[in-house]
């Protein structure tokens, strides 16, 4: 009888018993479903620091309320969204042994999503204060409000998956 941990005959693939285990980077470049996530969190990494960057720039007449507009501004729905391809394909995908733990990049994406999920909150309070006109400013607060919830929801999720799975010692 076989190992029905080992690859077939004539396979190209290690075996996955302990010695046959590619962990780190190593182990993350032979997974492809953790490494596009991993790509994913990574320019969100880039996303949420580049907005720190806006917060120093000189904001000119607009004062702190031009910073913290400055701070939210690399953050939108599709950066939300990437997180939450990025938790499906952490989620959905098989789990090869070795590689990158993946509920440590879940709770990374939980830490990320959690902190978009500040800046909505920010950014919407900061637009319903400007001034202008009610209607603008209104449709400014529920769009960002919709993000903030949207980035809520993926932290939520993600958290709780990945810290459920680590309790459970999966």
């Amino acid at each position: 009888m076989s190992d029905p941990a080992a690859p077939p005959p004539g396979s190209n693939e290690p075996p996955h018993g302990h010695g046959g285990v590619v962990g780190g980077m190593e182990g993350m470049l032979q997974d492809p479903p953790t490494l596009a996530a991993t790509g994913l969190i990574a320019a969100e990494v880039f996303a949420v620091v580049a907005g720190w960057f806006g917060f120093l720039a000189d904001p000119g007449l607009s004062g702190f309320r031009g910073r913290l507009l400055n701070l939210t501004n690399t953050v939108d729905v599709g950066d939300v969204a990437l997180l939450g391809i990025a938790v499906a394909l952490l989620l959905l995908t098989v789990d090869p042994r070795g590689g990158i733990p993946r509920s440590l990049l879940l709770q990374v994406t939980a830490v990320l999503a959690a902190i978009m999920t500040l800046y909505g909150v920010i950014r919407a309070l900061v637009v319903i204060s400007e001034k202008g006109l009610a209607l603008l400013r209104l449709d400014g607060f529920v769009a960002t409000v919709g993000v903030a919830i949207a980035a809520g929801t993926v932290a939520f999720y993600a958290a709780s998956e990945s810290f459920l799975k680590s309790r459970r010692g999966q």
